[in-house]
């Protein structure tokens, strides 16, 4: 009989560089596995695993591991996973294989884009809000204000462009 363990635990397992006795003794190792695939993790990974349990004089099934990694793998290795984790700021992970990995890399440079974007859009509001604070402090007939204004305006119509492409990139995944 297979244990199955609820997606919160194997998130939280596979986030954790190493695993806890209770983990170790348990020996639900598919299930880690499947964990750490589901999350991009290397084959070498389980070595993480071998230091983390060794501190309990336990070993861990590396077989078994290695099965639930390949099991997750395929849950890691989609178009819509590459996309969701680019959103994030970060690269896919290498360890999809075959010929989709080229279009697993495009799906998550759109998700990296589709962050930069938002970055961006950060950046120009924090801007406003700099200004604002700065046309609060100025006195209503300083020359500075009308280029205060027009700047302002500018960041304006340069977030609602932003947010256009941003939805375009959304959209494309």
């Amino acid at each position: 009989m297979r244990l199955t363990v609820p997606l919160a635990a194997l998130a939280f397992l596979a986030g954790c560089a190493s695993l806890s006795e209770s983990d170790c003794r348990q020996g639900a190792w598919r299930d880690i596995g499947l964990a750490d695939g589901a999350h991009g993790k290397r084959s070498s990974y389980i070595m993480e695993h071998f230091k983390a349990c060794s501190e309990f004089g336990i070993t861990p099934n590396a077989q078994e591991w290695h099965r639930g990694r390949e099991a997750g793998l395929n849950q890691y290795c989609t178009a819509a996973n590459a996309y969701y984790v680019g959103t994030t700021g970060t690269r896919l992970s290498p360890v999809c294989r075959g010929e989709d990995a080229n279009a697993l890399q495009a799906a998550n440079l759109r998700g990296l884009h589709w962050h930069e974007i938002g970055r961006e859009i950060d950046q120009a509001r924090q801007e406003i809000r700099d200004i604002n604070t700065r046309l609060a402090e100025l006195s209503a007939d300083s020359t500075e204000r009308s280029s205060l204004v027009l700047r302002r305006s500018f960041l304006r119509l340069e977030i609602l462009n932003l947010q256009t492409q941003r939805t375009h990139y959304r959209h494309q995944h």
